[in-house]
């Protein structure tokens, strides 16, 4: 409910896989990456590329694309940053008891990364809807609409 992981490694949406070597360094940012191909017609992303990629490097000692850390690597968007700021407000009000003051920052952080799935989907239940509901229903077919914003990061 808290989403710090999200917040620490930048996933914005879901499924995403983040790789950690022995040592604790993060090797492979947070990349769409299903462990199946369960969501495959929403992401158009085979679990075998992932899977491909993954023993490369465990099996062959392959560095994970260096390219994909290098966009990964570059501060965030003004209004992304801004709204992941929003959202850490919004959540401290909400568990605060202070709903009416959290709500500001909830829409505030959704206007600013309308297609950020940590922000949209997971404010849902802090904000009193059914994470599984209509509202998740309407986000996605927003975000489907889009193009799907944010795979490919």
């Amino acid at each position: 409910m808290h989403h710090r992981a999200a917040e620490l490694y930048g996933v914005i949406n879901i499924p995403s896989t983040v790789w950690f070597a022995p040592n604790g360094a993060m090797v492979r940012p947070p990349t769409i990456a299903p462990g199946d191909d369960r969501f495959k017609q929403y992401t158009g992303i085979d679990a075998s590329v992932h899977h491909d990629a993954l023993r490369r490097w465990v099996i062959d000692d392959e560095d994970p694309d260096p390219d994909l850390m290098a966009r990964w690597s570059q501060p965030d968007a003004e209004d992304q940053a801004a709204a992941r700021a929003h959202r850490r407000v919004a959540a401290y009000l909400h568990r605060a008891g202070q709903d009416d003051l959290a709500k500001v920052h909830f829409d505030t952080a959704a206007r600013l990364a309308p297609f950020d799935w940590t922000i949209r989907r997971g404010s849902i239940p802090m904000t009193g809807g059914d994470p599984f509901g209509q509202e998740l229903f309407t986000f996605w077919e927003e975000w489907d609409a889009a193009g799907k914003p944010g795979y490919g990061r």
